[in-house]
């Protein structure tokens, strides 16, 4: 029978588990405190004392040479391992180590090597945040009575976590900015509504809507595109809806009244009910003396409430100043 040949490759699996392979161990509690490679380097130095670099990286071939290098200066730096002539690395004798055998307690008064702080210093780390961060530090790991082989490093480790964290805080907030007047969306944001296949008037109508109500609550935010695209979105789907229960054209009578999907539609222009419930006396007082007939006089109604909106509101040197009183009622019929 054929195999095929993902079974081909399969079946030499059992010739190389039967092969004598040279296994790297480590232990797991060094490595969980100083990391994998440094744990296994540390290892093959326990079984071999001397080892010089060409032989280390021909015995961590899976690990790229310039992770090698930064590993011996690790171990070099926490004084596990030193040089002890060109390129030939050799395990420090007990007498030597600063680091115990044994995992053990973080102290009451902890404070972090030298070497530590100047490692810590030369990654930009300032000095006063390295300050405010050490009781923090010391107070989480007493609580919690673990113990490690290397204070120092878990320390630097929790120093770059903090700020690397620090730093994101303080670009979001150099980013963070209040919306302008003459602000635009992006061409990219545009261009992912034109995708949506949201109607380009329907988007520009929106915008100085969208621009006052966050110029009047003096709001600072770094994602201005992001949130008009979630506020047309969400206006789109509404008015959709609506024009969606349109039947044949009808004329305006005195009993009509706005469906409720109406002012859902204006809270999203946030335009408060009240204003729109204000507006409907003149709104059908205005059609029934014209007695034409709509499609949809729901989407009629929300078109001449913006509009009254944007004259209260709105700034009237742009295009509103140019309409007149009952224009609403000429240039938007459907």
């Amino acid at each position: 029978m054929q195999l095929m040949q993902g079974e081909k490759n399969l079946s030499v699996l059992p010739k190389l588990m039967s092969k004598k392979i040279n296994l790297l161990n480590f232990d797991k509690e060094i490595a969980s405190s100083i990391g994998l490679y440094e744990a296994i380097v540390l290892q093959i130095f326990r079984s071999e004392k001397n080892q010089n670099l060409t032989q280390l990286i021909d015995k961590l071939s899976f690990i790229e040479n310039k992770e090698v290098h930064k590993v011996l200066k690790k171990l070099i730096k926490l004084k596990l391992i030193e040089e002890i002539s060109r390129e030939t690395f050799c395990l420090k004798s007990k007498s030597k180590e600063t680091i115990p055998e044994r995992k053990q307690n973080i102290s009451k008064g902890y404070l972090p090597s030298n070497n530590i702080l100047k490692e810590a210093k030369s990654l930009g780390i300032s000095e006063d945040f390295i300050r405010n961060k050490l009781p923090e530090f010391r107070a989480y790991w007493s609580d919690r009575k673990d113990k490690s082989f290397s204070w120092d490093y878990k320390f630097l480790k929790y120093l770059l976590k903090e700020w690397r964290t620090e730093e994101e805080k303080l670009n979001k907030a150099s980013r963070m900015k209040p919306i302008q007047k003459n602000w635009k969306p992006s061409k990219e944001a545009l261009k992912i509504l034109k995708h949506a296949e949201i109607d380009e008037k329907f988007i520009i109508d929106a915008l100085p809507e969208f621009i006052l109500y966050w110029s009047e609550r003096n709001t600072a935010s770094d994602s201005w595109n992001t949130k008009f695209l979630n506020h047309i979105k969400n206006q789109w789907v509404r008015y959709q809806n609506l024009i969606s229960m349109v039947k044949k054209p009808t004329r305006m009578n005195k009993d009509w009244k706005p469906s409720e999907d109406c002012f859902d539609v204006l809270s999203l222009a946030k335009i408060n009910k009240s204003f729109a419930l204000s507006q409907i006396p003149e709104f059908k007082l205005y059609w029934l003396e014209t007695k034409e007939m709509r499609n949809c006089w729901n989407s009629k109604f929300i078109q001449h409430v913006k509009f009254k909106w944007k004259a209260k509101h709105g700034n009237t040197k742009n295009v509103l100043s140019r309409l007149k009183d009952h224009e609403w009622a000429v240039n938007f019929k459907n």
